[in-house]
């Protein structure tokens, strides 16, 4: 898994800005197809960096269409989600990322949220997602893994069409994506 890590970081990061706008903003655009958009209130989206499909334009369509929009925010070894406004202030984590100033009070849990839209590395067509290795996604979201008839966040990565890999090995406290949108295509999964 490190070897593929490296390499589509890489990748990535060989990516123009032109590139990267193209493909998010097309993304953006099929993203906000999708049923589960719809009837979405609260949405989370992250902060890009390095190659990462940027989800700017996505949260200030979600704006626009009066969502209550967030960003993760490390908290321990899990992430939290701080409302993220027009005029968020940002600040820089360890990790190089940007998250809004908050206080205690604002932040909500994962599980609060209608749509989570979520970074990766790799995917495969099962659903399943490598990211960058630290494993905050998975912590924060494994109430989903258990759970029979909540279906609530519904987690959508977004891809470059290249991250698409053919199978990723699955660890127990993986949790799956629900959907993910590359430039080109819908993936569903289950």
């Amino acid at each position: 898994m490190r070897d593929l890590r490296s390499k589509l970081k890489r990748q990535r990061l060989m990516l123009t800005l032109d590139q990267i706008c193209d493909v998010s903003l097309r993304i953006t655009n099929l993203i906000w197809r999708l049923p589960e958009l719809s009837r979405s209130r609260r949405l989370a989206v992250y902060m890009a960096t390095n190659g990462e499909i940027d989800c700017d334009w996505l949260t200030e369509d979600a704006w626009l269409r009066k969502c209550s929009v967030f960003a993760p925010v490390l908290r321990g070894r899990r992430l939290k989600c701080a409302p993220l406004k027009p005029d968020s202030r940002l600040l820089v984590n360890h990790f190089g990322i940007a998250e809004p100033e908050c206080t205690p009070q604002q932040l909500i849990r994962p599980r609060d949220l209608d749509v989570v839209i979520v970074p990766l590395l790799a995917f495969d067509s099962h659903g399943n997602r490598l990211g960058m290795g630290a494993g905050y996604y998975d912590r924060s979201f494994s109430f989903i893994r258990g759970r029979k008839k909540w279906f609530h966040p519904k987690l959508i990565g977004v891809a470059h069409e290249f991250q698409r890999v053919q199978r990723i090995q699955v660890q127990p406290w993986d949790v799956p994506l629900n959907v993910v949108v590359t430039e080109s295509k819908v993936y569903r999964f289950r």
